[in-house]
């Protein structure tokens, strides 16, 4: 069998599943998730299909099909939820301490809501250039070294090095940024000006 010809026969294969599980897929995963990230995941689900080495092996169920949007949904709640994590240790503690009033150095409590539940982290990312993300992503959420990140990407372990450096100094631009407009808003909101 050509090369061509098992490239078709791969994507028969998946689109038959698709035609068959897409429905029930969807529904498993908007019981999670928003919508957006429920079609996200299930095409992922079906793309992971596609590149799978021994699909024409393999016997596919529905249930299948739901283990692996499931890992992919989990996987996805991890990567964001690490990404907070280092938000916080990383890029809050700068900011606060440049935000500390000059009375003794003494930290003074941000208001609750803070510039985290403010901002969309996924927009925020999305705000980034390509490579500051995707090497932010690896090194970051999905904890890979910078080697194997860089063999990843197909760059230097500098080169790695450098976009998560600059990824996270715009992130933590972005936040700062935000906090800034939320400290206006509310100001505003008050009556006052400043």
């Amino acid at each position: 069998m050509s090369d061509g010809e098992s490239a078709e026969r791969r994507s028969a294969i998946v689109l038959d599943l698709f035609d068959r599980y897409y429905d029930r897929v969807f529904a498993f995963a908007r019981r999670s998730v928003g919508p957006n990230l429920a079609e996200d995941a299930t095409q992922e689900a079906f793309l992971r299909l596609l590149q799978h080495p021994r699909l024409e092996e393999l016997e596919i169920s529905i249930s299948y099909m739901l283990r692996v949007v499931q890992n992919i949904l989990r996987r996805r709640h991890t990567r964001t939820a690490r990404l907070r994590e280092i938000l916080e240790q990383e890029i809050k503690p700068r900011q606060r301490r440049k935000e500390a009033d000059g009375t003794n150095g003494i930290y003074q409590r941000p208001e609750p809501r803070t510039v985290l539940e403010n901002m969309d982290l996924e927009l925020a990312l999305n705000r980034l250039s390509n490579d500051e993300r995707d090497t932010i992503r690896l090194v970051v959420c999905e904890g890979l070294s910078y080697a194997e990140a860089a063999r990843s990407l197909g760059v230097s372990v500098t080169t790695v090095n450098n976009w998560r450096h600059r990824g996270l100094a715009r992130l933590r631009g972005l936040v700062h940024a935000e906090g800034v407009l939320h400290q206006k808003r509310n100001r505003t909101c008050r009556g006052q000006t400043g």
